[in-house]
């Protein structure tokens, strides 16, 4: 049986923090698949970081309408809360990622980064 090779995932970054107030830098960044959405995170200094990616819907509450309380330290440190929204739609199955490439843009003056990464984790 003759294996096929998985396609990396294209992710839009989100967040990227500097060290400061929060201890470590951080990178947040979403593939965004509808409900088949995920998540990546990466925190503290390149050579040492720790990360994972998730499914979306571990990102969000049990409801799956707002953020899940164990998301908060890091939403509020990279200052994400405006992504929620577009979240919860994305995972009823809404394509957002234009309105969440505007938002960015419209934030921060240019549109996120991307990268490419395998899937992984839960």
């Amino acid at each position: 049986m003759k294996k096929t090779k998985r396609r990396p995932l294209r992710f839009l970054v989100i967040a990227r923090t500097a060290p400061g107030r929060h201890p470590h830098p951080m990178e947040v960044a979403l593939h965004p698949a509808g409900a088949a959405s995920r998540v990546s995170i990466s925190v503290g200094p390149h050579p040492v970081n720790a990360g994972g990616q998730v499914a979306l819907s571990q990102v969000l509450d049990e409801s799956l309408a707002g953020l899940s309380p164990s998301w908060t330290e890091e939403f509020d440190e990279a200052d994400l809360h405006w992504v929620v929204p577009y979240l919860v739609r994305l995972q009823a199955g809404e394509d957002t990622t234009d309105e969440i490439v505007a938002a960015y843009t419209a934030r921060h003056g240019k549109p996120p980064a991307t990268m490419s990464q395998d899937r992984y984790g839960v």
